[in-house]
């Protein structure tokens, strides 16, 4: 049985070791090895502590993935998620857009997007699937 709750403070170091993992699977950030990563992981979790929200998802009472939520403006919040590769296909992740989605328009939310490498497809098949459309392409080049 899937279960979803609100991410509270003693979350915050699972919390971590998702974003971690969600960007670890980013090529670009693993090339630079494990101190950006490590940042980045940090600067996301301040600002779900200060401004976002997290969930926490769980299978049988065992802790799989999470989600969180971030500000990009007064009426615009971003989301990342991951799940552990071993509970993937369990609608662990629908599950917690659908809680995310309810939550950011509990708190006055107008739209939310999807942060997600452009290669992932089952990520972007996800959020198609609950609702989400493409927008914008924004391409990078690291210098």
């Amino acid at each position: 049985m899937t279960s979803i709750r609100l991410a509270g403070p003693a979350d915050e170091p699972y919390l971590k070791q998702c974003i971690e993992s969600a960007y670890h699977e980013y090529p670009r950030l693993i090339s630079r090895g494990s101190a950006p990563l490590e940042r980045a992981a940090n600067a996301v979790l301040e600002q779900v502590s200060n401004d976002g929200f997290a969930h926490i998802g769980a299978v049988d009472g065992q802790t799989v993935g999470a989600s969180w939520w971030t500000p990009e403006t007064d009426e615009e919040m971003s989301v990342a998620y991951f799940v552990t590769p071993d509970a993937r296909g369990q609608g662990v992740a629908t599950k917690l857009l659908e809680a995310g989605l309810v939550e950011a328009k509990s708190r006055g939310m107008r739209s939310t997007l999807v942060k997600t490498h452009p290669e992932n497809q089952a990520s972007i098949a996800l959020a198609r699937k609950v609702g989400f459309e493409p927008v914008v392409a924004l391409l990078r080049q690291a210098l």
